[in-house]
């Protein structure tokens, strides 16, 4: 009779806490059959590759959390909350004129994500604070190359306040993903034939088919913050000033997301994963935050996913930086 009754005990529970703990040992195609088969939220599927590649997509857990020297709050910029917040906000929709924010883009087989998110972050506000008439996409391979131990170190991940502080300190210039435009694009790609994921060498110059000096591509910002922990707080910020960079656990369910909204079920700890929220709203009676990803276009919903809001799932609130732009310098 006991076995008739869990099931349902456990589809009752899903949407608050981890099913069981026998669920951290599922891995593969059973991951994906349970969790599929015990809560609604989300969706996940089949992805055949090992968990040492999934690893590699990811950085150490430890940069999901602020450098432990840093007085966090010291940092965090006084918002004054919106006197309306609404139910739902789309960063796409509000600044339809920069491309960058509706980009996804791919970091490949290298921790980097923290590098994407600080240059993603960057492209969108460098384009919303000029109205649109600046659309630099900023290159993460300058992070990643020469923010050095400053940052973290490189592949292995980095901590994305210290990225954005980066900006404001040294600049960072253009780049694209893999052989594309401007002064730094990206050296790596999941395709046959890519180099090895390993961190570069710093290079204070220009791919040759790039017309602009290294010193002269650089973008400066003006001021790198935490954002408060408060919901609201972070909302504002989104609304006022554009997408912020936030860093997570990352599990094997979330590696193998596909739609819906996610909230952790089962499967090991990854490492750490920094991504940018766009937006939020609530979906089937459960409040999201939606995010862009840095795993291309063919991961989750095109690139995207909605994550669990109001709860820390995964500790997305609890590692939200932004910065802001250097008018003078644009």
């Amino acid at each position: 009779m006991k076995i008739l009754v869990l099931p349902v005990l456990l589809a009752a529970t899903h949407a608050f806490v981890p099913i069981d703990l026998k669920s951290g040992t599922l891995t593969g195609k059973a991951l994906v059959e349970y969790v599929n088969s015990v809560q609604s939220l989300f969706t996940v599927e089949h992805v055949d590759v090992t968990k040492e590649f999934m690893k590699s997509r990811v950085m150490d857990v430890k940069y999901a959390s602020p450098p432990p020297s840093d007085e966090i709050r010291s940092t965090e910029v006084n918002t004054v909350l919106a006197k309306k917040i609404p139910d739902t906000f789309d960063a796409r929709k509000k600044w339809k004129n920069c491309t960058s924010i509706k980009m996804i883009r791919n970091q490949a087989n290298c921790g980097s994500c923290w590098a994407f998110g600080a240059a993603e972050v960057i492209s969108d506000r460098i384009c919303i604070v000029t109205k649109g008439a600046r659309q630099p996409i900023i290159s993460p391979t300058d992070m990643l190359e020469c923010c050095g131990y400053y940052c973290g170190y490189g592949c292995d991940g980095g901590y994305s306040i210290m990225a954005l502080r980066w900006w404001v300190s040294t600049g960072v210039v253009t780049g694209g993903d893999y052989q594309g435009d401007g002064c730094k694009p990206y050296p790596f790609c999941m395709s046959a034939g890519c180099p090895d994921a390993v961190t570069p060498d710093c290079a204070l110059s220009c791919q040759s088919k790039y017309n602009k000096e290294y010193a002269k591509d650089k973008n400066f910002g003006s001021s790198a913050y935490y954002v408060g922990w408060n919901v609201s707080v972070i909302q504002t910020e989104i609304m006022t000033n554009g997408p912020v960079e936030a860093s997570f656990k990352v599990y094997e369910d979330f590696y193998k997301y596909k739609k819906g909204v996610y909230q952790y079920t089962a499967g090991e700890v990854l490492g750490g994963h920094a991504i940018k929220i766009i937006g939020w709203g609530t979906e089937n009676g459960t409040d999201y935050w939606l995010n862009a990803n840095s795993w291309g276009a063919d991961w989750g919903e095109k690139g995207f996913f909605k994550m669990r809001r109001g709860v820390n799932e995964c500790g997305i609130e609890g590692n939200v930086v932004a910065g802001k732009a250097d008018v003078d310098t644009l």
